[in-house]
């Protein structure tokens, strides 16, 4: 009697599964954050939902702050990133901030400023003679216009995040929650 009702309960948590799969399983897809260039809002390894996108609209751009899922290089590895600029905006990079139409970017998401740590021949970090702060090298860009078609992307953690034009053909997905 009781093995019936285990038996019942796992064909109804099936059902369940499969009814939630059938419904949102082809337009959502659940994966995971790789990498720390999105923390603090997505540390490495968080899952979160994903709306396809191919059920996104055919001609959709995203919106600015919208973080979606890339590919780079043929590579898909669940990396998010944060659109910053969209078509048309013109973008440029001073001492590792972002200036978005000639105006400092004062997004609430990013940290940091734009830069990469000096390191040695065998790959270790350099130091200021006599402290234990690295060497830093803040980025600088001269002014782009984003083309049609593409998106300007980098993670909310500038100091972990590589960044840059990226067609909007390599988006994978919306990040939804």
């Amino acid at each position: 009697m009781k093995s019936r009702k285990v038996i019942n309960s796992l064909w109804r948590i099936a059902a369940l599964f499969l009814f939630l799969y059938v419904i949102f399983g082809y337009q959502y897809k659940l994966t995971y954050n790789k990498g720390e260039s999105m923390e603090p809002t997505h540390l490495d390894g968080d899952w979160v939902i994903v709306e396809k996108r191919n059920y996104l609209p055919e001609n959709w751009i995203p919106d600015k702050y919208d973080i979606v899922i890339i590919e780079e290089d043929g590579r898909t590895e669940n990396l998010c990133k944060r659109i910053i600029g969209i078509p048309g905006d013109e973008l440029e990079i001073k001492e590792g901030y972002i200036l978005l139409n000639k105006k400092k970017l004062k997004d609430p998401f990013g940290e940091g400023r734009i830069c990469y740590y000096l390191t040695d021949e065998n790959d270790k970090d350099l130091y200021y003679w006599g402290t234990q702060e690295r060497v830093i090298r803040y980025i600088s860009q001269s002014q782009i216009t984003i083309p049609e078609g593409h998106v300007w992307v980098i993670g909310d953690n500038r100091e972990a995040s590589w960044f840059g034009v990226l067609p909007i053909k390599n988006i994978r997905g919306l990040v939804i929650f």
